[in-house]
């Protein structure tokens, strides 16, 4: 199962999961503890040994979650 951290802006890791899927994944970043006004925030999937950047916050909120493919409803 891919493993997913979050990282603030300094590159220290905040917390740390593993996910089945992207959108899992992507629900959780938006759960993660962060100031609502904080930049530079990012989420990275652990890619064959690799960090990989897979989102990044852009200083706002948004706690809804993400709509499921195909059916446009969470």
């Amino acid at each position: 199962m891919p493993r997913y951290r979050v990282v603030d802006p300094d590159q220290n890791v905040i917390d740390e999961k593993e996910f089945a899927d992207d959108t899992k994944a992507y629900d959780w970043f938006k759960t993660v503890e962060v100031p609502d006004d904080a930049l530079g925030y990012a989420m990275e999937v652990d890619m064959d040994g690799k960090w990989t950047r897979f989102e990044i916050n852009d200083g706002g909120t948004n706690t809804s979650p993400a709509a499921d493919e195909g059916t446009g409803t969470p």
